[in-house]
C-alpha cells in the first residue's frame, strides 16, 4: 500500500507560489485579450488601462507596441513578456505574504 505524503511548510509554500503564478498568467491574458479586442485602450488611455495597469502592470509595454503593420514577432515577445513578468510578479508577492504569515504566526515561547 501506498504510503501517504507527509504535508510540510515547503508544501504549503510551493502550492501558494503554484496558484499564484498561474493566477498571474490568467490575468495577464486576460488583459491582453482585453487590449486586442479593443475593450482596453494602450496604458495611460482611461479607466479600464489604469485598471488593467494595477492588476497587471507590465501591461505598460502596450505603449512602446502601438498599432504596427506586420510586427507578429514584437507581439509575440511583448505579450510572452508581460504574461511571464505578471506571473513572476504575482509570484513574488506571495512569497512576500507567505513570508509575513509565517513571521507573523509563530508561538511565542
Amino acid at each position: 500500500m501506498a504510503q501517504p505524503i507527509a504535508l510540510s511548510k515547503e508544501n504549503h509554500l510551493v502550492t501558494a507560489l503554484s496558484l499564484s503564478f498561474v493566477l498571474g498568467m490568467a490575468v495577464a491574458v486576460g488583459v491582453y485579450l482585453a487590449w486586442s479586442h479593443g475593450v482596453i485602450g494602450p496604458a495611460f488611455s482611461g479607466f479600464a488601462s489604469s485598471a488593467a495597469l494595477l492588476v497587471c502592470p507590465p501591461f505598460i509595454l502596450s505603449v512602446a507596441m502601438g498599432p504596427m503593420a506586420n510586427a507578429d514577432l514584437g507581439m509575440a515577445l511583448m505579450v510572452g513578456s508581460v504574461v511571464f513578468a505578471n506571473a513572476f510578479l504575482y509570484a513574488g508577492f506571495a512569497a512576500l505574504g507567505y513570508w509575513v504569515v509565517t513571521i507573523t504566526s509563530k508561538k511565542r515561547l
